[in-house]
């Protein structure tokens, strides 16, 4: 038949479980080891060698490509499957592929990284939750359940504004904690870099408001060089400066700063008659240092103490494996002393929080919990590909 217009629809058609799964739980790039288990609990297959038919079929019409991951620019034996325009525009309802964008080419890993973390949650999180309740596993429940808990674990980057309206349409228990005022302010400002960004302003005023909030500097001069220029030069900076700079950037913080650091909101529900608000904080470079780490939390507490008037963080360190995962927790309650009278200060995780603004009030209202999902063993063949992690 060939590929015509024809046949990729019918392809893509017969198959849209796989593309619905692929763009919205990926966003457009899945591992293939991921898909089949989707496949499995979805019923779409019943063994491997029927899947990966399926996985063919859609190759060959020229719907989904097949690709592998890069280490220091060569290609490994892990393969991952990215939609082509016509699968995207099928996906969205578009009339035409000149409508969509396609997905670039991998030169980086970071993509693939953030949805392999991200399907580890649904397949071992969102899932279970839909099976304990007796319900079949399909693509709508899943969706359900994720806006029932007025997530954005689905979200990519710039995309913060759709939590923003989930919370406005959240059930009315949630209401009486909001401060409105501040969420429709959040709402109209993320509208208009959304429209400043589709105009093709790359450095609009407006746009770039925000620019540099979502990273974290190991120094101060680097911090400061970033909003000065972008080059990285040597910068005299007192303290006062440096008190400046972090206020700035608390203030800055937005939901699309907190995606763009790979910070995604599990769950938003009331316990014990206060919001409790579940982060999960991916570190997909296996870099993660507990700097980096707090002043990312100290940013989003301060964020969502804009918008509600009252309650608690729950924050899920999510790691590679058990041994990244131990080791930014053994480092996190490191004991810190007063240097010159070797009194206990406190850990290292809660000094910085105290640096950045989150006073003692505000860290007992934050919960914290490193976990991983054991990826390494899992999803990158142990330290054979380690590296990967790196690139």
């Amino acid at each position: 038949m060939g590929n015509s217009n024809s046949n990729k629809q019918f392809v893509c058609e017969r198959y849209s479980e796989y593309l619905y799964i692929i763009y919205h739980f990926g966003n457009k790039v899945i591992l293939i080891k991921q898909l089949y288990r989707y496949a499995q609990e979805f019923g779409l297959a019943n063994s491997y060698s029927a899947f990966y038919g399926h996985i063919k079929q859609l190759i060959n019409a020229e719907i989904i490509r097949k690709e592998a991951f890069l280490a220091y620019g060569r290609k490994t034996q892990l393969h991952m499957l990215t939609l082509k325009k016509f699968g995207i525009r099928f996906v969205e309802g578009k009339v035409s592929s000149q409508y969509v964008a396609a997905v670039p080419k991998a030169n980086s890993n970071e993509r693939i990284l953030v949805s392999i973390f991200k399907n580890c949650y649904i397949l071992n999180k969102i899932i279970p939750r839909i099976c304990k309740r007796g319900r079949n596993v399909t693509f709508e429940q899943m969706i359900a359940l994720v806006n029932q808990y007025n997530s954005n674990i689905l979200n990519a980057r710039n995309q913060g504004i759709e939590l923003l309206y989930k919370i406005q349409d959240s059930s009315a228990a949630l209401h009486p904690f909001f401060n409105i005022n501040e969420i429709n302010y959040e709402i109209n400002k993320l509208k208009e870099i959304m429209q400043k960004r589709s105009m093709g302003l790359r450095k609009g005023s407006m746009a770039s408001e925000g620019k540099g909030v979502g990273k974290v500097y190991s120094t101060p001069e680097r911090a400061l060089a970033e909003f000065v220029g972008g080059k990285e030069i040597k910068i005299e900076m007192d303290s006062q400066m440096y008190a400046s700079l972090k206020s700035r950037k608390l203030d800055c913080y937005s939901i699309d700063s907190m995606l763009n650091a790979h910070m995604y909101v599990a769950q938003v529900k009331i316990i014990q008659g206060r919001p409790l608000i579940t982060l999960l904080m991916f570190d997909i470079h296996n870099k993660q240092n507990v700097y980096s780490m707090a002043t990312k939390i100290a940013c989003a507490y301060r964020m969502f103490d804009r918008y509600f008037n009252d309650f608690s963080l729950k924050i899920g360190i999510v790691g590679v494996d058990e041994v990244a995962c131990r080791v930014l927790e053994s480092d996190s309650k490191a004991i810190v002393r007063n240097f010159y009278t070797k009194e206990i200060k406190g850990s290292k995780l809660s000094q910085i929080l105290t640096d950045w603004q989150v006073n003692y009030v505000g860290q007992e209202r934050i919960h914290f919990h490193f976990t991983h999902h054991d990826i390494t063993n899992q999803y990158l063949d142990g330290v054979k590909y380690a590296n990967l992690l790196r690139k």
